[in-house]
């Protein structure tokens, strides 16, 4: 027992041979051979993940690309579809008058004819007069006297000329622009203006200060809109993001506002003001005026590097609504600069 314990104690007992001395060279040869065939299966695991990788990535790119055109081709789609809906509108109300003017046509003639057989009218004068009636109605484009399209004002007209006396005064400041001419000056027909001009002032009625109206002139429309917008007023889809938020711009100032609207071309519009606050601080996320007031007046849209509008010019300030029913177009101008 004693010599078994000093057996098991001894220092022999508790000896390791190196590994490496243990291994026969076929082994240590074996090792090797695995160490690189599992690193040749890493490398082309690797490459083969790599490879799959920008696959992947190719094919999100792809979508990515295929969504941005689907998201294209709508909103194309939707504008028109929106044109089109305003084109049927618009037929639908030529066709109306069309019918209304042709059964006061027939109602006529069958008079004429009622009068010729009764003896109180002779042939060749109820010809005349059918004649007459035939030519009147194809001269007039106007569908007499009911305009489908807008209605263009000319050189010369009274009300032209007040336009661009309005217009020469408040551009008269900015010497650049001191030898602009208007060319042209378009308004939207009777039945469409009062259509619209109802809802405006309905709309105006129901602001907290309903006198407050303004004649201003559109700080947008560079995206080819004034004529749709002159045609049909303005749509929630016109409100355009700003430094101040997301509503219609508008200027007493109209080089001011030439600077955001078509090249050539300027809106002059009519703008239900009621209460407005004075706001200097910029928030480009806001889409509603502060509570209890109706619009916000702004400084100029050029944002210093604070935010905050400091120095401000009384031609320079811009009104800002929230809802498209508070402004209606009055006047799309033409100029030459």
């Amino acid at each position: 027992s004693r010599w078994y314990q000093r057996r098991v104690r001894a220092t022999m007992m508790s000896y390791l041979p190196p590994y490496s001395e243990c291994l026969s060279s076929g082994t240590v040869s074996l090792l090797k051979e695995m160490s690189s065939t599992l690193s040749e299966d890493i490398k082309r695991w690797r490459s083969s993940s790599v490879e799959a990788y920008q696959t992947q990535l190719s094919c999100l790119e792809r979508m990515r690309h295929e969504i941005m055109l689907l998201r294209t081709t709508v909103s194309s789609q939707e504008t028109t579809i929106d044109s089109l809906t305003t084109e049927i509108e618009r037929l639908r109300l030529g066709k109306g008058v069309c019918e209304r003017e042709f059964r006061e046509y027939r109602a006529q003639v069958r008079a004429m004819l009622s009068r010729l057989k009764s003896g109180n009218e002779d042939l060749e004068s109820a010809e005349n007069q059918i004649m007459s009636l035939t030519l009147l109605e194809s001269k007039d484009p106007h569908i007499n006297g009911h305009e489908v399209g807008n209605v263009v004002l000319r050189v010369g007209e009274e009300e032209f000329t007040t336009i661009e006396d309005d217009f020469r005064a408040a551009v008269c400041s900015t010497p650049s622009y001191r030898s602009i001419r208007i060319t042209t000056v378009e308004k939207q027909n009777a039945k469409k203006s009062n259509l619209l001009r109802n809802v405006y002032k309905a709309r105006c009625n129901a602001l907290r200060d309903p006198n407050l109206t303004m004649t201003l002139y559109y700080c947008g429309g560079k995206g080819g809109t004034l004529h749709r917008i002159l045609r049909d007023g303005f749509l929630p889809k016109d409100m355009v993001p700003g430094d101040f938020g997301v509503g219609l711009y508008f200027t007493q100032n109209p080089v001011r506002a030439m600077q955001y609207s078509e090249p050539g071309l300027l809106m002059q519009c009519e703008v239900g003001i009621g209460m407005a606050e004075s706001v200097l601080k910029v928030d480009q996320t806001r889409n509603r005026p502060p509570v209890g007031y109706d619009s916000i007046l702004t400084g100029e849209r050029d944002v210093d590097h604070i935010g905050i509008y400091s120095h401000q010019r009384h031609n320079e300030l811009q009104y800002l609504v929230f809802d498209s029913k508070q402004a209606v177009p009055n006047y799309l101008i033409y100029f030459n600069v």
